[in-house]
């Protein structure tokens, strides 16, 4: 069952404990958009909603720590304050999403869609991002601590602060620089060696 993150529920009036039907009416999409009520509340009462549309849904404060979402359309969404620790989002599209002061560690975004996307205060140590397209992301103020980025497309992003320490940026492509350090690993360098 998806809950509001703890801080949320000491500054909401009582009115916001009433459950999820209330939060369900509070979900609002972008402008021209139509949210699709039965994939949002698939999601708040099982944690699960692979393939989904959800494109504009207003998630913010959720704690979403677990919930599948495998190849969702989450384009547009909010996720302001929202958790996706552990979170399984690989082959989302997340075009335009708004991810801003969210925690998503241990996070599953591989092969996901992030073109136009704002990861803004977002802490995503640990996180896997294979073969991610980051298109063009703006990133400010962002941990990517430890984070698997093997293959990401992070050519034109804007970059403004990010945290990449221990990021494993084997084949990513960034016109920031060459990210082919260390592809290699150690036995296979000891075995040329060998050889040589």
């Amino acid at each position: 069952m998806i809950r509001c993150r703890d801080r949320l529920s000491r500054v909401q009036p009582r009115w916001w404990t009433g459950g999820l039907a209330i939060l369900g009416g509070l979900v609002t999409a972008a402008p021209g958009a139509a949210l699709d009520a039965e994939a949002f509340n698939q999601l708040l009462q099982t944690g699960s909603c692979p393939r989904c549309d959800l494109s504009g849904a207003d998630l913010r404060r959720l704690d979403l720590s677990s919930v599948n979402l495998e190849q969702a359309n989450l384009s547009g969404v909010n996720f302001h304050q929202a958790i996706l620790d552990d979170a399984d989002l690989s082959g989302a599209d997340l075009r335009g999403a708004y991810l801003s002061d969210l925690s998503a560690i241990n996070v599953n975004l591989n092969s996901a869609q992030l073109d136009q996307a704002m990861l803004i205060s977002a802490d995503f140590t640990d996180a896997s991002f294979y073969l991610t397209n980051f298109g063009n992301a703006f990133i400010e103020d962002t941990q990517f601590v430890n984070a698997l980025l093997i293959g990401a497309d992070l050519s034109d992003i804007v970059l403004v602060d990010g945290n990449f320490a221990g990021a494993i940026m084997c084949g990513a492509d960034m016109h920031y620089g060459d990210y082919r350090y260390g592809c290699v690993s150690e036995s296979v360098d000891a075995e040329e060696s060998a050889v040589d």
